[in-house]
């Protein structure tokens, strides 16, 4: 192999491995029975398909980052059958993000519609965080 050749490959390898670990660690529970339990919850309605369940996705990991130690970061997802019951119990839709107390009360409901500033806000109005 070349110089250039293995240059190349090991800035491929570096650029892999800061892009693996930048990504969220592990996925969203969906175990919406978890909601007052004890631990303050955030409860995305997501569906796989739309694309506003896609862009609170991106903004929820950006924002479970910093309170995953005191939040429970969860999905109702609408695709299956206690995913929907849930969003159907709590008037929610693909898109909505629900906030719940410790108790499992509902704190706050509604669209991401200002961004992660506004999640960070909404979990200290509704949550105290």
């Amino acid at each position: 192999m070349s110089k250039q050749t293995l240059i190349t490959l090991a800035v491929v390898l570096l650029a892999g491995a800061v892009i693996i670990a930048l990504l969220p660690k592990g996925g969203y529970n969906s175990d919406v029975s978890q909601v007052g339990q004890g631990t303050p919850a955030v409860v995305l309605a997501f569906e796989n398909y739309a694309p506003a369940s896609m862009d609170a996705m991106a903004l929820f990991d950006r924002v479970r980052r910093d309170y995953q130690d005191s939040v429970m970061f969860l999905v109702a997802d609408l695709g299956t059958p206690r995913g929907r019951s849930f969003a159907d119990r709590h008037q929610a839709f693909s898109g909505v993000v629900m906030t719940f107390r410790a108790d499992g009360t509902l704190a706050g409901r509604g669209l991401l519609e200002s961004g992660e500033a506004g999640l960070r806000q909404r979990l200290q109005r509704e949550l105290g965080l």
